[in-house]
């Protein structure tokens, strides 16, 4: 055991050489490669895109952009329900494969590692050699980003995005004297905010913390509000032409991303009321027949039933404020519960899934990746380099404390895989460096 741990130590004073980090990255990229392909024979039989089934029918959007030119789930019906950017990722699969989703998954897949190589590639730049390769070794065998990438979903798109916000933002952070960081930022953060509404407050927030971080410096006026003003320019130009789009197929409504609030609040209540009349234990799929034999219900009993006469956006937000007035009706008068849901979805966030088999399945997968970035966050409390990824931590609590106000479970955490990357990474590589007398011994041996 001894032998090992000193064989480990070795390893990691290896990874902090800069000469060796390109074979380190290209290992790692070559495991990240090999997990994934055989995450995808492992779980060939369960794949639902080989009976042309794709999860929330992410597919449809790609397709009837081009055989329609609408961005909608049937042809000529626009919908406000999504953002633009995974569908537009999708239409080069459609226009390369067609329907053929097994070459779509593996394309995905190799997305993913790509983003697995920029977290190495960037974040050696800013946390070190060491914390870059641990945090792509993260990323490399994480099983359940691995999984629901293969099941060709929304957050493989949001990934990257993600990684480069918590970048961007940190490296302003560290030197706020870049004229072009603004501008990228806002970039980056427009994209991620046109892949998910839920990362527009993060947007606010994070040009907040700056403003906090930055007050005791004595450069607010002169260097930070102007590049704040850049940042949120450049942030609302590029979700603007969606927006404009929103408001033309809505006839007025001003709708940044998406409307898909009350709907999901809507789903919580009733995953609530599932598990306490039937409880978490029952088969795979009840949860979606009940949850559409429940929405049939509302809409039957709503106005005298759903208008036929409506189409497309003008449908989806008249649905939404039947789903709104349903859920405001059911908070007022179960109070008690609604907030029992909330404390429910502050773990649920990372682990919860439709059914308790599932959601065991999923805690299995995740535990080993939150004890080690919650290690990691430990490492960098005690040696005092938690600001080091204090921005990673702020998009961490922001985007949990929306899914804790409307929906958690568990894939909606997987967003945030860079970041708990990063924080085990650099929570081993401060460790290290506290020990280095007695590792850099240990390397010479």
């Amino acid at each position: 055991m001894a032998t090992l741990l000193i064989e480990f130590k070795k390893l990691l004073c290896r990874m902090d050489k800069s000469e060796e980090f390109f074979q380190f990255s290209i290992l790692i990229c070559g495991i990240a490669l090999i997990t994934r392909l055989a995450i995808l024979m492992i779980f060939w039989s369960d794949w639902i895109w080989q009976f042309g089934q794709i999860h929330d029918r992410w597919n449809k959007l790609a397709i009837n952009m081009l055989e329609s030119g609408t961005f909608g789930f049937s042809p000529n019906e626009p919908t406000v329900w999504r953002g633009p950017i995974f569908p537009l990722v999708e239409v080069p699969l459609y226009l390369l494969f067609r329907e053929n989703y097994v070459a779509w998954s593996i394309t995905l897949l190799l997305f993913d590692v790509c983003t697995c190589l920029l977290i190495m590639t960037l974040g050696r730049k800013l946390w070190g050699n060491r914390t870059a390769l641990l945090a792509g070794l993260f990323h490399a065998v994480n099983l359940p980003v691995i999984y629901y990438t293969a099941m060709i979903v929304q957050f493989t798109s949001i990934l990257p995005f993600v990684f480069l916000w918590f970048y961007l933002f940190s490296l302003w952070d560290r030197n706020s004297s870049r004229k072009w960081l603004p501008w990228v930022l806002g970039l980056v953060s427009g994209l991620l905010i046109l892949n998910k509404t839920v990362y527009l407050p993060a947007t606010i927030v994070g040009a907040a913390a700056v403003v906090w971080f930055k007050g005791r410096t004595g450069c607010i006026k002169k260097r930070i509000f102007p590049a704040l003003s850049v940042y949120l320019l450049a942030t609302a130009l590029v979700i603007a032409p969606w927006t404009y789009r929103n408001y033309v197929v809505t006839g007025g409504k001003i709708i940044p991303v998406q409307a898909l609030f009350w709907q999901i609040v809507w789903q919580d209540i009733l995953l609530s009321d599932l598990d306490a009349t039937k409880g978490s234990d029952r088969p795979a799929g009840e949860t979606l027949n009940y949850l559409l034999m429940k929405q049939s219900e509302l809409f039957n009993k709503a106005d005298h039933g759903l208008r036929e006469d409506l189409r497309g956006p003008q449908k989806e937000l008249y649905e939404e404020k039947i789903f709104a007035k349903s859920s405001i009706e059911w908070i007022q008068t179960h109070p008690r519960q609604y907030l029992r849901n909330l404390l429910n979805n502050t773990w649920q966030f990372w682990v919860g899934a439709e059914n308790l088999n599932k959601t065991l399945q999923l805690l299995a997968m995740q535990v080993l990746y939150l004890g080690a970035a919650l290690m990691g966050f430990w490492l960098l409390f005690i040696h005092r380099q938690l600001y080091r990824i204090r921005f990673g931590l702020l998009l961490i609590l922001v985007v949990w404390a929306e899914h804790i106000l409307v929906f958690g479970w568990g894939r909606f955490s997987l967003d945030l895989v860079p970041i708990l990357g990063i924080m085990f990474g650099l929570g081993i590589d401060t460790w290290m460096k506290q020990n280095y007398e007695e590792a850099s011994s240990l390397a010479v041996m």
